[in-house]
């Protein structure tokens, strides 16, 4: 019974580690030092403690399990996290060789904001089309453009900080 319940014990703390993992690295990528470093601390203690144990009794198979099984469930755990912290807005720009106001006007009949402003590319002047959208749309987002243009060139970047404006 002691091992199912050292089991159980590790997968919690590998599982909690590999949570608080991903809420750390979401916050050094936005320059939160040291909240970072003190979850960091507290992820490096916990994932030592439970390898400590498993080390102690190398030949529990039930440890070794637990601890991969608790990896596993802190990966999901931390990516579900990771979408309730994150914003996950992208702006998209596209570019196409002459069929950006047909891709402009079937973006804004199915829903989309398009902002449209002209550039100097290779070959000249070119108009560029910008949408505002949440990742999950992405895919909807370029079966759109490609039903217009299949050659068109699209660009993703996350967006971070904003405020205000239209999104489907």
């Amino acid at each position: 019974m002691d091992i199912f319940i050292w089991s159980i014990l590790i997968f919690i703390a590998i599982a909690v580690a590999v949570s608080i993992g991903t809420v750390r690295i979401l916050l050094m990528v936005r320059g939160k030092k040291l909240l970072s470093i003190s979850i960091g601390f507290v992820e490096a203690c916990i994932g030592i403690a439970a390898i400590s144990k498993i080390i102690r009794d190398i030949s529990g198979v039930y440890s070794i399990l637990a601890y991969g099984a608790g990896f596993a469930a802190g990966l999901f755990a931390g990516m579900l996290i990771s979408e309730k912290i994150s914003k996950n807005v992208v702006s998209i720009n596209i570019f196409s060789k002459g069929h950006y106001d047909e891709i402009e006007n079937f973006l804004r009949e199915n829903g989309y904001g398009v902002t449209s402003f002209y550039g100097n590319g290779k070959d000249g002047n070119l108009k560029i089309l910008n949408v505002i959208c949440k990742n999950t749309q992405i895919r909807e987002l370029n079966t759109l453009i490609c039903k217009v243009d299949h050659k068109a060139f699209i660009i993703t970047h996350k967006l971070e900080n904003f405020r205000g404006g239209f999104m489907p």
